[in-house]
């Protein structure tokens, strides 16, 4: 499902504004999402290492963090994310898939066609011409060929 605007239309105040970070173009939406993923890892990290390892704190804040990017920049045929798991849930759970024979076995093309050439007969048709001859015409045929 694609949703097409047109240029002179903008989408929304935030969604139209762009930055452009070295060769990225982020707009305001992904870098509130970027925002928003940092402030967890970092406070993830500092609670885990208060009470434990800072290894484990920034293994489990990266791993957030990648969370957070994939989220912020997954796109699939121009969807987000969102959108991409909106249309899934439409697809597959609200819209049944439709079975018409259900105990119906498949015959194979070859098995079809060798039955068909043992059914089938050929027919001959015999067509009988009227004999439309006048004596008037057979009369002017044998002048001709006599000529």
């Amino acid at each position: 499902m694609k949703v097409v605007y047109p240029k002179n239309i903008q989408r929304g105040l935030l969604a139209g504004m762009t930055f452009s970070i070295g060769p990225l173009s982020i707009n305001v939406v992904q870098l509130f999402i970027l925002a928003i993923g940092v402030a967890w890892a970092l406070g993830t990290f500092n609670a885990i290492s208060k009470w434990g390892s800072k290894i484990l704190g920034a293994l489990i804040a990266i791993i957030i963090l990648i969370i957070f990017l994939v989220i912020a920049f997954f796109k699939v045929s121009e969807l987000g994310l969102l959108a991409y798991v909106g249309k899934l849930i439409r697809n597959n759970f609200f819209d049944t898939k439709k079975k018409f024979q259900t105990n119906y076995e498949k015959k194979s093309p070859l098995d079809i066609i060798i039955q068909e050439s043992k059914t089938k007969e050929e027919k001959q048709v015999i067509e009988q011409k009227e004999k439309k001859f006048d004596k008037q015409i057979l009369k002017d045929i044998e002048k001709k060929w006599l000529i």
